[in-house]
């Protein structure tokens, strides 16, 4: 069954909000086996969301209209799709109370007037009685071809409240009653460190792979994370999972140095569960100067870091780089802060001040502009220091804005620090295990 999207509102198409209503509700469609195609969004006008309609009926079973459905004279959606079935808008009493439910106050006539917009609904409809704000929904059958109109409100939690409670209950028993259905699964296989095209020369020979088993293999890039989209389409769960298992395992051994986790998983607590693999108390520690703590922020946001984070030193400027780390002058002087020497130094005497078993250290050009000569915006580098007190350094060059090339940075010395660990302690790098 194949269900298409109307979302509407000019602020949208103005690039004022972001529409993350599309992203829940095509996601909790795919979830429950749906197609979901096609998908719009207009203005807050009455023509265009008569035509999207009409456009969307056409290619699709049943359309979702989201926004639109307050008391203000924007809201033109409950006209709209009374107009486009040439059915008449009707009042139902029984939606008074929530469309009044917050008023505190006496009230003029027409403002009363204006908030009972919200109990109009299309003759024959069935009301949707919101339970979080005041605005009701409603669903429609369509005279022509017996295909559903779902009309829900667009402020975030009172789409999802009747997303969940009562169109996905109604969209399920649509198809239970036709019968078997076919279920769509899908999982993401989270990347950093490499980009899409270097992704798609890697796997090429496994698109093909996939398709002959009614799998499909997508890649969306953002900056310092690139998503491997795997979706498989079946009669039964428990088929797709086997099959997205197999095309799983087959990435993971042609991208195992690339990919740090599944769905929505932080690379940190990926580094974590790599560090409770290892069945070691390790501990680390980070010298910051270009992310400026961004590491740090990163690697706390994950449930007891402190476990096995011991601190960090955002040394963003070379005063704080010599009385702090003890990065020797002459160093900065001859080489620079953004150097190969500045930054083995960096990881290793901070490793010496926490008295971790694992260090690490970055310093680069986050731009505009490179302040040393011969060096460009976008130049990392990073340096991990051992147990052993041996250094590894990587140089990396990133494209983006500071706030880009800062995650990029990020994303990379904590996906490198979790390999190293890995090699050091031998750990599968299968996920959830």
């Amino acid at each position: 069954m194949k269900v298409s999207l109307i979302f509407i509102g000019t602020e949208i198409n103005l690039g004022l909000i972001v529409n993350t209503n599309a992203t829940f509700i095509s996601g909790k469609l795919a979830e429950n086996g749906f197609e979901c195609s096609p998908i719009l969004t207009i203005r807050d006008d009455y023509q265009e969301i008569i035509d999207a309609l009409n456009f969307s009926l056409d290619r699709s079973d049943a359309a979702i209209v989201c926004g639109g459905l307050g008391p203000t004279d924007d809201d033109l959606t409950r006209k709209a799709i009374a107009d486009s079935q040439d059915l008449q808008l009707i009042k139902d009493d029984n939606l008074d109370k929530t469309s009044l439910r917050f008023i505190k106050k006496n009230i003029s006539g027409s403002i009363k007037e204006r908030l009972l917009k919200q109990s109009y609904i299309p003759y024959g409809a069935t009301p949707i009685v919101p339970h979080i704000g005041s605005a009701s929904g409603f669903i429609l059958k369509t005279k022509k071809d017996g295909k559903f109109i779902f009309a829900i409100p667009g402020v975030p939690k009172e789409m999802r409240e009747m997303l969940e409670n009562s169109v996905l209950p109604r969209l399920n028993s649509l198809i239970n009653s036709k019968g078997k259905k076919e279920i769509l699964t899908k999982k993401v296989l989270l990347t950093t460190g490499i980009s899409e095209s270097e992704i798609e020369e890697e796997i090429k020979d496994l698109y093909e792979l996939a398709n002959d088993m009614n799998v499909k293999i997508g890649i969306t890039a953002d900056p310092g994370i690139i998503k491997i989209i795997i979706v498989s389409k079946s009669f039964s769960k428990e088929e797709n999972e086997k099959k997205i298992n197999l095309i799983k395992k087959k990435l993971l051994n042609r991208l195992s140095d690339f990919i740090y986790g599944e769905d929505d998983d932080l690379i940190a607590m990926s580094l974590k569960e790599t560090i409770k693999k290892t069945k070691k108390n390790l501990t680390l520690s980070a010298a910051e100067s270009m992310t400026g703590g961004l590491i740090s922020s990163m690697i706390t946001d994950v449930p007891d870091s402190s476990k096995f984070f011991l601190g960090s030193i955002i040394s963003y400027s070379n005063f704080s780089k010599q009385k702090i780390l003890n990065v020797s002058e002459k160093l900065l002087e001859e080489f620079g802060a953004v150097s190969p020497k500045v930054c083995k130094s960096m990881a290793l005497n901070t490793k010496k001040i926490f008295h971790s078993d694992y260090a690490i250290s970055v310093t680069g050009f986050a731009g505009p502009d490179a302040n040393e000569e011969g060096k460009d915006v976008g130049l990392v580098y990073f340096c991990i220091a051992n147990p052993k007190g041996d250094l590894k350094l990587f140089e990396g060059k990133f494209i983006g804005n500071r706030i880009d090339i800062k995650f990029r940075a990020a994303q990379f010395i904590i996906n490198k620090l979790r390999l190293e660990i890995i090699s050091d302690y031998n750990i599968n790098l299968n996920f959830n295990d």
